[in-house]
């Protein structure tokens, strides 16, 4: 993408003009919509409930909702609970008490909703602590089957777009079942717990649960038992001339081919009407360069567009394609002529921003399948990856998946651009598993297809060390690649790894290459973070070989090094190896390797 759409894309901000037209309503405890009142989406009711506290026994330990079990002698909504509708028309819904089928207890809540459903929710606030993990849960029937979100979000528009960071869709029959979502709260936020429908439809919901499940600093997350590949290192290359003794010399080992002009409509400007001589230079500079190639589908052509609406690449580029036969036989023309030359296909880019795709997360899900059909008859080593969400998309993918994209997936990708500190992408990595997992795809890998470092600093020093630390921690975290966007961008608001010339490394583009040779083929077994924000990653290697890669996320911290890590010698991101035995050293963020056994 180009740079200012980009960083658009990335942010918050969004246009909301739906939020600036919507209006918040009331539900009386009657059940029946009452007037308008001024304000937004994440405003609550203001309703306020004249019952007397509910009759039961008392909360389970932990516990952080209100009246989980919708109890009390109420005639609408539970004491403890609210209505968050908004837009007009008002949306047609009725909550009402419901008695004798209730999941446990004396009642239950009956939730019908006729009109607008994606526009009336059943909440309830609670504030959200940073860094913590929760995990939601409500026990739901259905009256004729229908689909139900789960939600926990932040209710912030202006900070965080009313973005979700546990979220699980799945369809409800008539007998009870249980929706669970888990999820990490990036800051300190207010939010809430959220139920709502994906059509009309009626449901009778019970037993909520929402409580915290793990404490600050845990990752819980784990890297790939194996060596770290060489295609772990991903880039994107901009640049018309990236070949030959332009080659960056870095050392990265997969190329993410976007924003480079070979998107649908560059390649097939006119129906039957193809241009291959720039994908076909391209691909020979991959294949010189010994580097495998991740392509992104998708933007068609104007003449394949279902709407001519203005996306990030002009009319059209962020439509469904009118017609799946034009969908089809791009894919298959791009697998056929480049057979084992592609070893991953995105399935689209970020398209839970409208500038990128303007259709349904189903249409999209028909397009995975219909593209993954293609692809595994041309190519049936090819990998398919997910299309890559940015960092306000778990909503999306949970829809996505929902629809059934998973079945024809490899590989689920997302996009996660962080600051100049990038142990705060933990809790990112931790939600999309989270959705994995909840549609049964907590086995595949997660790559992230686009990211990078947003930010700036007085000198070098912290340029380099977040280049480095950035390498180390995705995979520390779990990530099987990631594709770092770009080598050649140049602004005021990124780390530059390249020089004007894009062919000379800054101080940050030799960290990046240096961690490569730290990392590439050895096995991580370990990653630590003391109180004082100490990181030490370990490394080994066949043949006895160990190392640790260590830095302090804050400060300046001394170490003592224990005498079993056997050190023997040292390297800092310059490249410089010290012999020696240190029993303390001074470390900050910029990582250094201490190594023992044989030298590679």
């Amino acid at each position: 993408m180009m740079l200012e759409v980009l960083l658009v894309g990335k942010r918050t901000t969004r246009p909301a003009v739906a939020v600036l037209a919507a209006l918040a309503f009331t539900w009386p405890q009657t059940g029946t919509p009452a007037a308008a009142a001024p304000g937004g989406p994440a405003q609550k009711s203001h309703a306020s409930s004249t019952s007397p506290p509910p009759q039961r026994a008392a909360q389970a330990p932990g516990e952080l909702l209100k009246n989980p079990g919708f109890e009390g002698d109420h005639t609408g909504t539970a004491p403890g609970w609210r209505v968050n509708a908004w837009g007009t028309p008002a949306p047609g819904a009725r909550l009402t008490p419901e008695d004798g089928q209730a999941h446990g207890g004396r009642r239950a809540q009956r939730f019908q909703v006729d009109t607008a459903p994606e526009r009336v929710h059943l909440t309830q606030g609670h504030r959200f602590t940073g860094g913590r993990t929760y995990r939601a849960s409500i026990w739901v029937r259905a009256a004729s089957p229908v689909t139900v979100t789960l939600q926990v979000r932040s209710d912030d528009s202006a900070k965080d777009f009313y973005q979700a960071f546990a979220v699980h869709t799945t369809e409800v029959g008539t007998r009870w079942q249980r929706i669970e979502a888990t999820g990490t709260a990036p800051h300190d936020m207010s939010g809430s717990f959220r139920v709502f429908l994906g059509g009309p439809g009626t449901v009778t919901v019970d037993d909520a649960s929402l409580t915290e499940v793990s404490p600050a600093g845990d990752s819980g997350l784990k890297p790939s038992g194996g060596p770290v590949p060489a295609d772990y290192f991903g880039m994107h290359l901009l640049c018309r001339g990236c070949y030959g003794d332009s080659w960056p010399s870095i050392g990265f080992g997969l190329w993410r081919m976007w924003d480079n002009g070979v998107r649908w409509r560059d390649l097939e400007p006119r129906r039957g009407e193809w241009n291959f001589t720039m994908m076909d230079y391209f691909m020979k500079s991959a294949a010189d360069n010994r580097v495998s190639v991740l392509y992104t589908l998708g933007v068609p052509p104007l003449w394949a567009a279902s709407n001519r609406e203005k996306g990030a690449y002009g009319p059209g580029s962020a439509a469904m394609p009118a017609s799946l036969a034009d969908w089809r036989r791009y894919v298959r023309t791009v697998a056929t002529r480049y057979k084992g030359r592609i070893q991953l296909y995105e399935m689209w880019n970020e398209p839970d921003y409208h500038k990128f795709w303007n259709g349904t997360p189903a249409q999209l899900a028909e397009l995975t399948r219909a593209a993954a059909e293609e692809i595994r008859r041309a190519d049936p080593a090819a990998k398919i990856v997910s299309p890559g969400i940015t960092i306000n998309g778990l909503n999306w993918l949970d829809r996505y998946l929902a629809a059934g994209a998973g079945e024809h997936l490899d590989v689920v990708g997302a996009h996660v651009y962080f600051g100049l500190r990038p142990e705060s992408v933990a809790s990112r990595v931790r939600n999309v598993k989270g959705i994995m997992k909840a549609h049964g795809l907590g086995n595949l890998p997660l790559r992230v297809t686009e990211g990078a470092p947003l930010g700036t600093a007085s000198t070098p020093g912290p340029a380099v060390g977040t280049t480095s630390r950035a390498l180390a921690l995705f995979w520390a975290y779990g990530a099987s690649g990631f594709d770092w966007y770009t080598w050649d961008r140049h602004g005021d608001r990124v780390i530059e790894l390249s020089g004007e010339d894009r062919r000379t490394p800054t101080a940050a583009g030799r960290a990046y290459a240096r961690t490569v040779t730290w990392l590439r083929g050895a096995r991580m077994t370990g990653h630590t973070v003391d109180g004082a924000g100490t990181h030490v990653i370990t490394l080994t290697r066949p043949g006895g070989y160990t190392a640790r890669m260590i830095w302090n996320e804050r400060g300046v911290a001394t170490v003592a090094v224990p005498g079993d890590w056997r050190v023997d010698r040292w390297s800092d991101l310059t490249g410089q190896p010290r012999d020696a035995s240190p029993r303390k050293i001074n470390v900050d963020g910029r990582p250094i390797l201490l190594e023992s056994g044989p030298r590679q």
